[in-house]
């Protein structure tokens, strides 16, 4: 098992709280090694739609990217603005 630190954009944070899903803003969770990013969102209750961008480590990453160490995951929600 790897752990994985998820951290939540303040924008996805909002629409998880209007559809009734409240996370925290960081909290770490224990996963299988070679986990892709995609099912550990499935398995959060979020949805990769609403992922647009993933960065581990702070580098940015594709949502099927596997993990096989402990990571830290940051995602961002969508933005709007123009």
């Amino acid at each position: 098992m790897i752990t994985i630190t998820l951290r939540l954009s303040q924008s996805l944070l909002s629409i998880l709280n209007d559809v009734n899903n409240p996370k925290q803003e960081t909290y770490s969770l224990q996963v299988k090694k070679g986990t892709t990013i995609k099912e550990i969102l499935l398995k959060e209750g979020i949805s990769p739609l609403l992922a647009p961008m993933v960065a581990v480590d702070s580098i940015r990453v594709d949502i099927n990217t596997y993990l096989d160490t402990d990571k830290t995951i940051t995602v961002y929600g969508p933005l709007a603005g123009g």
